[in-house]
């Protein structure tokens, strides 16, 4: 049973894009722990015992852990550079414009949000999602751009992210939760439900999109009009292999074997294996997709653009721009240009 605060059990059951059930203690036994220890032990044992320090049973048990602690040292460093977020390199917003409110995330977490209120009086929202190791500061100007327009726009540092609390034990299942549990409060934040909706994702957030919009649930599967992917991320096995420490061992079914086991520890109730985290599997959308790519992508190269134009070529209109670089800190007037007129026609359909 979930436990939850403020949510009724079968709002939980209405979302259908992520995993919901809170990870187990962190203080229960595993192999790894005890491991670790036992080295610790032996170490501190041999530090300050001089009888003990002089057997060869010591030093025969300290040589045989000498590859295991190896092995942990790997295993720590290929668990860290996933399920840890690095140091956060994003910019706070400065338009003082946001409105802040606050919702209950993934694990009952308390989570902060920001809005953007239309001029215009309108009903109409986009959500904009970073990218990885960015923030709602990095694409601040995108969303200052959208909301010129008339549109009403919501805006999280992700967690992990920016000022975002979730460093740790991080997955991005959690954070398609936490969007899903942003979008139930919109309606009591703006004080209205949306009647049309879209979601813009740069990057990973890209790949959050993918995931939400083949997914829709509550009041914005009615009002959900499209997408839009600016350089967008397509395959979670190749964003964790260019994190890995050496790049070989992601061919490892040891490596493979790792991070499928600590995704089901923190999540009990997965449902979306680590290989197939990737289009077509994670997800088809079945609204119109618009695709804003950087020609030459300086983070992620080309590998996840000819995986998105081998499945979402026909269902989506792409626009490759020679001048945009990957990175959500500089804009270029081409992006805005073909956003600008492909969601006002949108919106006037």
């Amino acid at each position: 049973m979930i436990k939850l605060v403020n949510r009724s059990i079968s709002s939980i059951t209405k979302l259908k894009a992520a995993v919901y059930q809170k990870t187990p203690a962190p203080w229960l036994p595993s192999k790894p722990k005890f491991l670790t220890l036992f080295i610790v032990l032996q170490i501190f044992a041999i530090a300050i015992s001089s009888e003990w320090r002089d057997t060869r049973v010591a030093w025969f048990v300290f040589g045989i852990f000498i590859p295991i602690a190896a092995w942990l040292t790997m295993r720590w460093r290929i668990y860290s550079s996933v399920f840890i977020t690095p140091p956060s390199s994003g910019k706070t917003i400065t338009d003082d414009r946001w409105n802040e409110f606050y919702f209950t995330g993934w694990g009952e977490e308390k989570m902060k949000a920001h809005y953007l209120k239309s001029s215009r009086g309108v009903k109409d929202t986009i959500l904009y999602l970073h990218g990885y190791n960015s923030s709602l500061g990095n694409g601040e100007t995108r969303c200052q751009h959208i909301n010129s327009l008339g549109f009403n726009v919501i805006g999280l540092d992700q967690r992990g992210f920016g000022e975002q609390k979730g460093k740790y034990e991080w997955t991005i299942l959690k954070v398609i939760a936490d969007i899903e549990m942003l979008l139930e409060k919109i309606p009591n934040v703006l004080g209205f439900t949306p009647e049309k909706f879209w979601i813009y994702g740069h990057s990973l957030g890209g790949f959050l999109t993918i995931r939400l919009s083949s997914h829709p649930s509550g009041w914005w599967k009615k009002s959900f009009k499209g997408i839009i992917l600016e350089s967008p991320a397509t395959s979670f096995p190749l964003i964790i292999e260019k994190k890995l420490p050496g790049r070989a061992v992601m061919a490892s079914p040891w490596v493979r074997h790792i991070l499928r086991r600590e995704y089901q520890r923190i999540h009990p109730d997965l449902n979306v294996g680590y290989a197939n985290a990737q289009i077509p599997f994670w997800g088809t959308p079945k609204v119109p997709i618009l695709v804003l790519q950087a020609a030459n992508d300086e983070t992620l190269g080309d590998d996840h653009f000819i995986l998105l134009k081998e499945h979402f070529d026909e269902i989506s209109e792409i626009h490759v721009l020679d001048d945009m670089p990957h990175t959500s800190k500089v804009d270029v007037k081409e992006r805005r240009d073909i956003l600008e007129k492909w969601i006002l026609d949108a919106n006037d359909t």
